[in-house]
């Protein structure tokens, strides 16, 4: 295959990958593929990786979304220990979350969470203000 077949044919290689994950970009603020873990009732989780890509540190510090009661800021799954107040973006330092990690916490889902099901959540951050982002319920990122 010469040079020019791989470039006209590559978008269309990556494409089905590509459609699979959604990214958002709020200011300086890169905000990866969003999802959130199904759920029948009581809480659930949702995840996102977080990068500034400016010179200024920036902070998570609050979340909401239609489907539930309250959303919490979590270092982890100990439920028994308070939320975090903030979660801190430091410019070049990815911030992942990932299940039994750092990720939100959704308090009293009002309805079941089924895959492939999308929902709306808006962040805010300290600096940069509210960013309305979409979550794609799956069993695991970009299932």
């Amino acid at each position: 295959m010469n040079r020019r077949t791989l470039c006209a044919t590559l978008p269309l290689i990556l494409l089905p990958t590509a459609a699979r994950g959604h990214s958002f970009k709020h200011g300086m603020i890169a905000i990866g593929h969003a999802w959130a873990l199904p759920v029948q009732h009581g809480d659930g989780q949702l995840f996102f990786p977080l990068l500034i890509k400016g010179d200024e540190a920036d902070a998570l510090v609050a979340a909401r979304a239609d489907i539930c009661s309250l959303v919490e800021l979590r270092q982890n799954n100990r439920y028994d220990e308070p939320a975090l107040a903030s979660i801190p973006l430091e410019p070049g330092r990815p911030v992942p979350m990932r299940p039994t990690a750092r990720h939100l916490r959704l308090v009293s889902i009002r309805q079941p969470l089924r895959p492939g099901e999308k929902f709306t959540v808006v962040l805010d951050f300290l600096r940069s203000g509210e960013a309305a982002i979409e979550a794609i319920v799956e069993d695991k990122p970009g299932s």
